[in-house]
């Protein structure tokens, strides 16, 4: 925007001698001073709706937040008097602010009005979620209790909290009782069980018995034998695991068995197997849950 600048002082013509040619008012000078006087108003703003483009304000009292302003000349006292205290409603800058900004938001929505939201049509697929697997139980490969003196599950996950082992009609060529052992990186443990069993007889006998190398779940085992139950193995803490069950001996006999065992590391395994450890698997099937 420009001023207005007179470019012709015509009071001063009155002041020269009649004839002066300067004494004359001519059209041109009064074009001129009204051409300057046009582009002065033309480049000026108005007073009300005024459309500034371009050029800076100095020197101004801060303009009040009414009025659109901050009514502030610093960043924090801007802040401030918006309400946006960094720490109390507003999160302060941080590096993993800019890698979220580049997330694609997931489809579904997500409501709610307080600190605990409700997800609402959304499948839960995600490897990991709060420390569980892709469900809230996941179930192992059965394998048919058919062969070999062992059977072993691996490659447990480190969040498992508790795994429950599952027979079907399971069998050996042998009399040895059945018993868990749990292991981790550094392999299956073998000793340091505390606990024992109970087997209730068709008649309502009972004898207990205590166990040391594994968690015997299924006793008195006779030649046609089929043990069926489940048992479950839950983490106390501290890589301390405790175990109870029920397993049945075709309808005649009940194992109720009770025990714990401590690893040196997080259980990555399980193995089912014999007391003896020579008797053959050969018929049912078993498998395990973990959660």
């Amino acid at each position: 925007m420009s001023n207005y600048t007179k470019s012709t002082n015509f009071a001063t013509k009155d002041n020269l001698s009649s004839g002066d040619p300067l004494k004359i008012v001519k059209g041109t000078e009064i074009d001129t001073e009204f051409n300057n006087i046009a582009t002065a108003i033309a480049t000026k703003t108005d007073n009300a709706s005024a459309a500034i483009t371009g050029g800076t304000i100095a020197g101004i009292t801060d303009l009040a937040v009414a009025d659109g302003g901050t009514g502030a000349s610093t960043a924090s006292g801007a802040r401030t008097n918006l309400g946006l205290v960094i720490g109390t409603n507003v999160q302060a800058w941080d590096a993993d602010l800019d890698t979220w900004a580049t997330k694609t938001a997931p489809s579904g929505t997500v409501v709610g009005t307080t600190d605990t939201q409700t997800l609402t049509n959304k499948t839960l697929t995600s490897p990991v979620i709060n420390g569980m697997g892709s469900s809230i139980i996941t179930s192992g490969t059965a394998v048919a209790s058919t062969s070999g003196t062992s059977i072993d599950f691996t490659s447990i996950p480190s969040w498992v909290k508790r795994i429950t082992v599952m027979f079907n009609e399971v069998s050996t060529n042998g009399t040895s009782d059945i018993q868990i052992q749990i292991g981790d990186s550094s392999g299956i443990k073998t000793s340091g069980y505390t606990g024992g069993n109970g087997v209730i007889r068709n008649g309502g006998t009972c004898t207990n018995y205590s166990f040391s190398a594994g968690f015997i779940v299924s006793s008195e085992i006779g030649a046609t034998s089929n043990s069926s139950g489940s048992v479950l193995i839950c983490l106390i803490g501290s890589n301390s695991w405790s175990e109870s069950g029920v397993v049945s001996l075709s309808g005649n006999r009940t194992t109720c068995s009770g025990g714990v065992k401590t690893l040196s590391a997080t259980l990555d395994r399980v193995r089912i197997t014999t007391v003896n450890g020579t008797d053959t698997f050969d018929a049912g099937s078993i498998n395990i849950l973990y959660e």
